[in-house]
């Protein structure tokens, strides 16, 4: 095993990279320290992972200073409003991602591209660009690397990382170093429970703060946002945007554990090679049992025209259905060039096109009636039976 990381030098090096010094406060440390603790308690730091995370690392103190910088130099940054934003949450595999892909279609939504929330983060350009933002062709070649390295990983998250697509809004809240992603990229397990039980306060703070940095120069009618990660701090979410409209997606649990630990064991095994499905199978399910049980106390609180529930099923079966359901239950008008767009997206972007995610249930180290048991409380309400295939 290779030396244990600390945080100082990241920061260091940041300040000698930029020129800059303002972080824009310390909040981000707590986050920062609970990642390198795990960093070097939950993995063998062999030298392509320590290389990949001191990147990661760099980079989100990279863009906090380049960021505090911007909104120094252009206060009017923050006079921004972010009016009546539409956040997309669920269990991860619940049809979140669907869900947002299709809004997104909606020309007068403005939602978090891919390449504008990886690095670096900054405004996007003008609304008549004289060239092409090189980053997408960045993000491309990114991602079509990973892909290159892990096949199957098509299969399972295909849709999530399109250079134009949409993105999630925890790319935003890991400038506090809140991200559920490494957790489930790389078996992170402490990092990822500190997540689940963290104040996210500073993290929505940063995230308005960014969406107002991008809303600058390319304003829409609407943000239409989403990432599971929002159960662990829906009642923070809505401090922060007290106009928010949430949709709540919902499937069966016992399916969405399963493609769940799948998806964490490929990743793992990608960005690590030190993958135990037995050990992911133990922590996968009881960490967002938790952020469930948490978005639904605050839920019971919101005003029902607040709140929307779609289900799996539906999105499966109809999903256009499901849209328009959407769509009237917040009084948006659903025009006909929105539907146009989605038919025609789902027309040319059938679940096949990004492969399969296939898996034997067996090999997961998942108990049915363990999860039955630990995830009753949700089965019963929304009268979710486990039919789903």
């Amino acid at each position: 095993m290779r030396g244990k990381l600390v945080s100082q030098p990241f920061m260091e090096n940041a300040v000698k990279a930029t020129g800059l010094e303002d972080f824009g406060g310390d909040t981000f440390r707590h986050g920062l320290e609970a990642l390198i603790y795990s960093l070097n308690n939950d993995l063998n730091l062999a030298e392509g992972t320590t290389g990949y995370f001191q990147q990661v690392i760099t980079q989100i103190l990279v863009n906090r200073l380049q960021v505090t910088q911007l909104i120094k130099d252009h206060p009017e940054i923050l006079d921004e409003k972010i009016k009546s934003p539409v956040f997309i949450l669920g269990l991860p595999r619940s049809g979140t991602t669907i869900t947002h892909t299709l809004m997104a279609l909606d020309p007068l939504s403005r939602f978090l591209r891919n390449f504008e929330s990886a690095a670096a983060v900054c405004p996007a350009p003008s609304l008549m660009p004289p060239e092409p933002d090189p980053r997408v062709q960045t993000g491309h070649d990114a991602m079509e690397g990973l892909y290159a390295m892990g096949p199957k990983l098509r299969g399972i998250n295909g849709i999530n990382f399109m250079a134009l697509g949409t993105a999630e809004c925890q790319n935003l809240m890991a400038h506090e170093f809140v991200h559920a992603g490494w957790s489930a990229g790389s078996s992170l397990f402490g990092h990822g429970n500190w997540v689940g039980s963290c104040d996210m306060t500073p993290a929505y703070l940063w995230h308005k703060q960014l969406l107002q940095m991008f809303q600058w120069k390319s304003p829409n009618e609407r943000w239409v946002l989403k990432a599971p990660i929002h159960l662990f701090g829906l009642e923070t979410l809505m401090e922060t945007y007290p106009d928010a409209r949430i949709i709540f997606t919902h499937r069966d649990p016992f399916e969405a554990m399963m493609s769940g630990v799948s998806m964490v064991s490929h990743w793992t095994q990608l960005t690590t090679g030190q993958v135990d499905i037995a050990a992911v199978a133990e922590w996968y399910p009881a960490l967002w049992a938790k952020g469930l049980m948490r978005a639904l106390e605050v839920r019971d609180t919101l005003r029902k025209d607040r709140v929307i529930d779609i289900f799996h099923t539906d999105l499966t079966q109809n999903p256009l259905g499901s849209m328009k359901s959407i769509y009237e239950h917040f009084g948006i008008p659903f025009s006909r060039t929105v539907e146009k767009r989605m038919k025609v997206w789902l027309r040319d972007n059938p679940r096949s096109k990004f492969g399969s995610h296939s898996y034997n249930p067996a090999d997961l180290g998942l108990d049915p009636n363990q999860e039955k048991e630990r995830f009753g409380f949700y089965l019963k309400r929304f009268n979710l039976n486990g039919a789903e295939a």
